[in-house]
């Protein structure tokens, strides 16, 4: 199941960039609050992964017990 992750600031080669564990997310944002935009956007788009995982696992789920039924 995707888990939330940690976004972090920091510049590269004199614009920001938006890192996290897996490494350069977004690079080249001209300011840091474009950066912090991109930081919500991508929470938006973890939280929505979590989501749809979930339904698919009721989804599933559900279809394992009418089977069993």
């Amino acid at each position: 199941m995707p888990q939330h992750t940690d976004y972090w600031i920091d510049r590269l080669d004199g614009a920001f960039a938006v890192f996290s564990a897996s490494g350069v997310e977004l690079e080249g944002i001209e300011s840091r609050g474009d950066a912090q935009n991109h930081i919500l956007d991508l929470h938006d788009r973890d939280l929505i992964a979590v989501l749809e995982e979930r339904a698919s696992q009721d989804d599933f789920e559900a279809q394992q017990i009418a089977e069993a039924a």
